[in-house]
C-alpha cells in the first residue's frame, strides 16, 4: 500500500488562498418580498388615487368577477414570485423546489380566463369587438406593464446577487409573476367585469409580461 506523502508546495498555497475565505451569509428572501410588497402597495396606491376605485369596492359590494379575478392574479403572483427567489438558490432536493410545479398549476388555472374569453367571444362577436375597441383596454395594458416593470426590480435585484442556473426560466417567471402583479393592481380600478375583457387585456397584459421576462432578465442576471 502506497504511503501518502503531503506536498508543502500544495498546502502552502492552499494556505495562502484561504487567508482572505470568510463564511458567505445565505442568501435571504424575506427583505425581497417585503421591497416587493412594498412597491406594489404604494403603485397600487397611487393609481387609486390617480385613476379612482372601482364603484362596487366603493359601495362595498364586489362583484364576483372582482373577486374571482383578484383570486387568481393575487395566487399566480404569489406562487411565481416564490418560484422566482428559488431559482437564486441552487441546489438539489431542495424543499423549496417545489415551487417548480406550483406556479406552473396556477398558470393552468389562470389560462381558463383567456380560453373562456375565446369561447364567449366566438358566441358573442358585437360583444368581444366592443371589448377589443375599448379604451380603458389600452390603459390597462399600459398600466399592467409599467406596474410589472417596477416590480421586476427587487427580484432581477436579488437574482443577481444569487446563483440561478437557469437564466430563461427565471426570467419567465420574473414576467410572468410581475405581470399577474401589475394586472392585480389595475384591477382595483377596472370597471369591466366582461369574461371577453378579462381574457383578452388581462391575457394580454400578464402574458407580453411574461414574454418580455424571458427576452430581457436573462441578459440582466447571467454570471
Amino acid at each position: 500500500m502506497t504511503e501518502f506523502t503531503p506536498n508543502p508546495q500544495l498546502e502552502a498555497l492552499m494556505d495562502r488562498l484561504a487567508v482572505n475565505v470568510r463564511p458567505v451569509q445565505p442568501l435571504d428572501d424575506r427583505p425581497t418580498m417585503l421591497v416587493l410588497a412594498t412597491v406594489l402597495l404604494v403603485i397600487a396606491t397611487l393609481m387609486m388615487a390617480w385613476l379612482g376605485l372601482r364603484a362596487d369596492l366603493m359601495a362595498g359590494q364586489p362583484h364576483p368577477m372582482f373577486l374571482l379575478r383578484s383570486g387568481t392574479l393575487t395566487l399566480l403572483g404569489i406562487i411565481s414570485a416564490a418560484a422566482v427567489l428559488s431559482q437564486a438558490h441552487p441546489g438539489v432536493g431542495r424543499n423549496r423546489q417545489s415551487w417548480g410545479q406550483g406556479w406552473k398549476a396556477a398558470a393552468a388555472m389562470a389560462l381558463l380566463f383567456p380560453l373562456s374569453g375565446a369561447v364567449m367571444a366566438f358566441d358573442q362577436p358585437d360583444h368581444a369587438m366592443a371589448m377589443a375597441s375599448a379604451a380603458s383596454g389600452w390603459e390597462c395594458l399600459r398600466m399592467s406593464l409599467l406596474t410589472a416593470s417596477l416590480c421586476a426590480m427587487p427580484l432581477v435585484w436579488h437574482l443577481r446577487r444569487g446563483a440561478p442556473v437557469a437564466p430563461e426560466r427565471a426570467g419567465l417567471l420574473v414576467g410572468l409573476a410581475t405581470g399577474s402583479l401589475g394586472a392585480l393592481a389595475y384591477n382595483l380600478h377596472c370597471p369591466f367585469n366582461s369574461m371577453v375583457y378579462t381574457g383578452l387585456w388581462y391575457g394580454v397584459a400578464v402574458g407580453g409580461a411574461t414574454v418580455a421576462g424571458r427576452l430581457i432578465v436573462p441578459r440582466l442576471i447571467r454570471w
